[in-house]
């Protein structure tokens, strides 16, 4: 077993540390846990919302609970698990942990939650007698009860309409889970049997990371690992720090306006204050609105804090993993009882979306004069989340399918913005593959899935176009739909012009058409077609700076047509040659 001997010096201070190589293979080999965590949720979770869209994120947290490597997973997950740990151990103290132990939470006002959904699994790793690492996974379960299919209500009105609360409790002792917690959170849910597969995909996920955290151990010894650790945590915030000396001192402001909350459909204003000093950075958000009534215009200070973060880490080069370190210079505030720190009984559930994605487009926007190379145009929003669920006709059981959908990014200074993507909130989440989804929910036809022509703001880098997919519902059934954008689109950027708004249209074409954005609850006839659009990024720049090859290229791709060449960005598309007419095109934008 290598233990410390010429791998581990002293600095000036006096501190331990660990040679470069040895701190890579440590680093690496952290990274490489969390990953193997990743594909063992992957391989042996039953529901699509974890297998196939990959809504979990697997982290690592040293013996001090602090968060040391975290896979990619969803940025809004991974910038939030410090809330669980500090829950957990608030209730179970480090030093009273025994080998064999794993805890559970999701409530967002006792157990660190980012919402009902995210159920938390943490697992205390021990070596030779000695708390080492904690590993934890949070996953998305595509149902805790609640008061709509999914638990995933826009218009929720409470906390107890969102489902089951679990504050942080002892799951397991001695390795022996406790039946009556498992039961009772089974009995609340409408697919327990998928929830059950999936809970025994993140305690497989928890003991990978032992197993390999185990080998680590065995590989270095306890005293180079944790001199490691406090080297990756150091190099965190050495990252951090370093992005944000490129923001020159000073504050930064925006405002800007969220289209409702599922309740009130009237605007929620919303704004930032960000201080800039040396490496530092204070994020304030007084001033925005008071919490709302609806779920969709909260954002519960988990999220709000995990949001910020995220928003630094767009800025930040994290191939080398964020970590503790990289949050130590990153300081969040927000008023009690306002919408990004709403107090409890709130419901927050769908605003982690909405309003945490607004939250980092407003930080996008307060920097873009001093960044303008770094920050993205508006993008279409939130998760942009839908349920569909019923009854199999032939089982007669109750099915729920769930999925975020993916939208338009904004043009950025040099590129155009990301086509198709999930949101700035949703890390590597994946679509669920129409052919997955028609096979294990039969009652669901995919009639139509494409890029959402038009969608896209025009500019010098347009951005990037929303999407369009219809399904139409073989058996009875009914919808739960949290949209954004619809009101205040995705806004432009340095003269860009705006993305097309969001939408579900149900029974499009026809006498009973009707357009919705934050409901719950509505139930169709069999027969019936919902059409899901999402909204297209902000364009980047003037319109009429763009390549004119880049407009002949979309209008042959028939993304816009020669038209709208013709008005939006002044070029002159001659059809017999498919070519751009470049004498005409000269004159028409001399002229603007």
């Amino acid at each position: 077993m290598g233990e410390a001997g010429d791998l581990i010096e002293r600095d000036l201070g006096g501190r331990q540390v660990v040679d470069p190589v040895t701190l890579e293979v440590i680093r690496a080999g952290l990274m490489s846990v969390v990953h193997e965590m990743s594909i063992t949720m992957d391989r042996t979770s039953y529901s699509t919302i974890i297998r196939e869209v990959h809504d979990y994120s697997c982290v690592l947290f040293d013996g001090q609970g602090r968060l040391v490597a975290q896979a990619e997973g969803i940025p809004v997950f991974n910038g939030s698990m410090n809330f669980v740990i500090e829950a957990v151990t608030a209730r179970y103290p480090l030093n009273e942990m025994q080998p064999g132990d794993m805890y559970i939470s999701n409530d967002p006002y006792t157990g660190g939650g980012t919402h009902k959904n995210d159920i938390n699994i943490v697992m205390p790793i021990f070596w030779d007698g000695e708390l080492v690492l904690i590993g934890a996974s949070k996953a998305h379960h595509l149902d805790v009860g609640g008061k709509d299919p999914g638990s995933w209500s826009s218009d929720a009105r409470n906390t107890y309409q969102e489902g089951i609360s679990i504050p942080a409790m002892r799951l397991a002792r001695g390795g022996v889970i406790n039946d009556a917690i498992t039961d009772l959170l089974f009995a609340n849910m409408r697919v327990p049997h998928l929830s059950r597969g999936d809970f025994a995909a993140q305690i497989a996920a928890g003991k990978t990371a032992e197993i390999r955290v185990h080998a680590l151990l065995e590989k270095h010894g306890v005293t180079v690992f944790r001199a490691a650790v406090e080297a990756i945590l150091d190099h965190g915030e050495r990252m951090t720090r370093a992005a944000i000396e490129r923001i020159p001192d000073g504050i930064y402001k925006a405002e800007g306006h969220a289209d409702g909350d599922g309740v009130n459909e009237d605007p929620i204003h919303i704004q930032v204050k960000a201080t800039v000093e040396g490496g530092d950075i204070w994020v304030d958000y007084a001033g925005s609105d008071p919490q709302r009534a609806g779920a969709a215009g909260n954002c519960h200070w988990v999220n709000t804090v995990s949001c910020s973060r995220e928003f630094m880490m767009f800025l930040t080069d994290t191939a080398l993993g964020s970590n503790e370190g990289s949050y130590r210079p990153i300081h969040v505030d927000a008023p009690a009882g306002s919408v990004f720190r709403p107090q409890y009984p709130a419901p927050v559930t769908t605003g982690m979306g909405d309003m945490g994605t607004r939250l980092i487009e407003l930080l996008f926007k307060a920097l873009a004069d001093v960044l303008p190379n770094e920050v993205i145009a508006g993008t279409f929003g939130n998760f942009a989340c839908m349920t569909l669920s019923g009854f199999d006709a032939k089982t007669g059981e109750e099915f729920v399918h769930f999925s975020p959908y993916a939208g338009g990014w904004g043009g950025r200074s040099n590129v155009d913005g990301n086509s198709g993507m999930v949101s700035l909130g949703s890390g590597d989440n994946y679509n669920i593959p129409c052919e997955v989804m028609e096979t294990k929910f039969p009652g669901l036809l995919a009639e139509s899935f494409k890029l959402r022509n038009g969608s896209a703001g025009a500019g010098r880098q347009r951005g990037g176009w929303g999407i369009s997919y219809d399904y139409r519902m073989l058996w009875p059934g009914q919808f739960t739909i949290a949209l954004d954008r619809d009101k205040y689109v995705p806004e432009g950027l340095f003269g860009g012009e705006n993305g097309q708004g969001s939408g579900l249209i149900v029974a499009p074409g026809t006498d009973t058409e009707a357009v919705f954005t934050r409901t719950s609850g509505v139930s169709v006839p069999m027969g019936t077609v919902l059409s899901h659009r999402t909204a297209g990024g902000g364009g980047y720049g003037n319109p009429f700076e763009r390549d004119p090859q880049a407009v002949l290229d979309d209008v042959l791709d028939e993304f816009i047509t020669v038209e709208d060449a013709l008005r939006t960005y002044g070029v002159a598309v001659d059809l017999k040659t498919l070519s751009v007419n470049t004498d005409v095109t000269a004159k028409l934008r001399q002229a603007s």
